[in-house]
């Protein structure tokens, strides 16, 4: 599986032309092969060079240093290291740490230095120049991370349905969907993507929780409005689905027809209901607006026969997580009292596309 850290390595030694002609080709070869690692490597190699080119860096320790000798020279100099994160979603923030530790010691020296010096009037104002280029580097590194966050390189080799467990990006889908995945988007309701990860799974049972990175996020202004049933449905119980086979969501409704699921899993569901690949993941929906499970599959040999993982399965996932990643999930349902066409206006916000690359 390839890591963020490799390739920021291949995109460096292809910088530095340390490569051998055989590893280049190899490299140009897995680029076609791959075009979600083609993009990641590119825009890997796109900042490397924004770094290097302005040679920014080199001037402002020297600028920094001969000034700090002028002025304090009984004085020990101590230089603090900001490591680059080997992720490029970070660089940013990066970019941000020097330009603010660049702004602290530029004020520094202002106090320090004796203004009556023109020559060291002249620095000061060469060092002001190169902390202002250092933000407008910083801006335009959060610019192309921006459009990154924005419009992943290339689409999912896999795609899924999840849906919010929690306003703030904690999300359910199947494992199926995210299994392997080097990384994961999740698009939502506005059409936005923002970079995902798994927070944990149950591969038995086919239920994955994803978090979404962004502490930011909330799916909407209000809190999640549906509820997690603790107990099965009873047979004949009508229930509905929102998914994503598709660009578009799609809703599908029947019936449960099976309180056990494929080849009589107590866990699961089996649903006269239909279901196309991509929705798996998707919540199953009572009338009253509780989840009672999660899509998992569907019969090859029957056009609406569809499982479902019960959300009980879900549930205990959540409960066995660490205290420090305690999930609280909703505990007021504000569907019940809501006609169908109403409780998807509410769902839709909160159902979202998971697309994943491998």
């Amino acid at each position: 599986m390839s890591t963020d850290n490799h390739i920021w390595q291949l995109a460096e030694s292809f910088l530095s032309g340390s490569m051998q002609e055989q590893e280049v080709a190899m490299l140009e070869q897995r680029q076609h092969a791959d075009p979600a690692f083609a993009a990641a490597f590119q825009e890997c190699v796109s900042l490397l060079s924004s770094l290097q080119n302005s040679g920014k860096q080199a001037n402002f320790r020297s600028m920094l240093a001969d000034i700090s000798q002028q002025e304090t020279a009984k004085q020990e100099t101590k230089t603090r290291t900001i490591p680059l994160r080997t992720h490029y979603l970070r660089t940013a923030a990066v970019a941000a740490g020097i330009a603010l530790v660049t702004s602290f010691a530029s004020v520094a020296i202002y106090r320090q230095a004796d203004h009556s010096h023109k020559a060291d009037v002249v620095q000061l104002g060469k060092l002001h120049n190169e902390v202002e280029a250092i933000k407008t580097n910083q801006h335009q590194l959060n610019q192309k991370i921006d459009a990154i966050k924005a419009n992943p390189p290339a689409p999912g080799n896999v795609s899924g349905t999840g849906f919010a467990v929690t306003n703030n990006g904690y999300i359910a889908t199947s494992y199926h969907v995210a299994k392997e995945a080097d990384s994961l988007y999740v698009q939502v309701h506005d059409g936005q993507y923002y970079k995902a990860y798994i927070e944990a799974y149950d591969e038995k049972n086919d239920v994955a929780i994803l978090k979404i990175e962004d502490k930011n996020f909330r799916f909407s202004k209000t809190d999640v409005p549906y509820t997690f049933a603790n107990v099965k449905a009873g047979l004949g119980t009508r229930v509905y689905t929102l998914g994503f086979p598709g660009d578009e969501i799609v809703y599908s409704e029947g019936y449960i027809s099976a309180k056990n699921g494929l080849r009589g899993d107590s866990v699961q569901y089996r649903l006269e209901l239909p279901a196309a690949p991509g929705q798996s993941g998707a919540p199953v929906m009572d009338e009253d607006g509780n989840v009672l499970g999660i899509v998992t599959s569907k019969e090859s040999a029957s056009e609406g026969t569809t499982y479902a993982v019960s959300s009980k399965a879900m549930m205990q996932l959540i409960r066995s997580l660490p205290k420090q990643d305690v999930i609280h999930l909703p505990k007021a349902n504000k569907l019940n009292n809501l006609s169908r066409e109403n409780q998807i206006k509410k769902m839709e916000s909160y159902t979202c596309v998971v697309q994943v690359y491998k």
